[in-house]
């Protein structure tokens, strides 16, 4: 009997050995993959914002043709897929993950500065891209009504993908740039959207966003 009981222990003290190697495996798996697909994203959005700033100087600074490039399809492209980037990131990561926060105010750049761009097309090149700028909060009480706005946004750009770009900005997000845009656009609690610069808070309707859309 004693003998069978120490094979029994012996069992168990294996199973629980192999059980933690296991867990570790796994662990380290999912922190390799996460790691793996943070640097791809890096890589992407300096990418993205070289390409942006570049465009900028050949048009500012070296008087480029801003109207006659394709330069915009490309552009944009990346920017909504980066958009979907992000917030992929925020649910594999976790949304007060030090390193997405850093990755969220560079990409907070990257947004004003294709926005700015998109202001240019318009004014100089007849183009009528409409623009939403969401801001939005990942922390309560306004977590939800974010979330919820959020989806009647993604109604509205799927209905509109060739026309329509939208920004998103965190709120609560300690960043001068964010700082800036509340100030600039008057705004104080979330969510709230500036829909081609009309103010809408806590967007539930979307009817009432398309109102405004050109």
């Amino acid at each position: 009997m004693k003998s069978r009981a120490f094979q029994d222990k012996k069992r168990y003290l294996w199973a629980f050995v192999i059980g933690t190697l296991l867990f570790l495996l796994v662990f380290l798996m999912t922190y390799l993959v996460s790691y793996v697909e943070f640097q791809r994203i890096s890589n992407m959005q300096t990418n993205l914002a070289y390409g942006i700033f570049s465009h900028k100087l050949n048009y500012t600074f070296f008087d480029g043709k801003i109207c006659t490039s394709d330069f915009y399809n490309r552009l944009t492209n990346d920017f909504n897929f980066q958009r979907s980037v992000i917030y992929d990131l925020e649910k594999k990561l976790g949304k007060n993950n030090g390193a997405v926060i850093e990755r969220k105010k560079f990409y907070t750049l990257i947004e004003i500065e294709h926005f700015e761009f998109i202001q240019k097309l318009n004014e100089e090149c007849g183009r009528g891209i409409d623009t939403i700028l969401f801001f939005y909060s990942n922390e309560e009480p306004a977590l939800q009504k974010s979330e919820d706005a959020g989806k009647v946004l993604d109604i509205v750009f799927n209905k509109n993908p060739d026309n329509l770009i939208i920004y998103s900005f965190d709120i609560n997000l300690e960043s001068e740039l964010i700082a800036s845009l509340k100030e600039k656009y008057n705004v104080i609690i979330s969510p709230t959207i500036m829909v081609n610069d009309k103010m809408i808070v806590n967007p539930a309707n979307i009817l009432d966003i398309e109102e405004y859309l050109k």
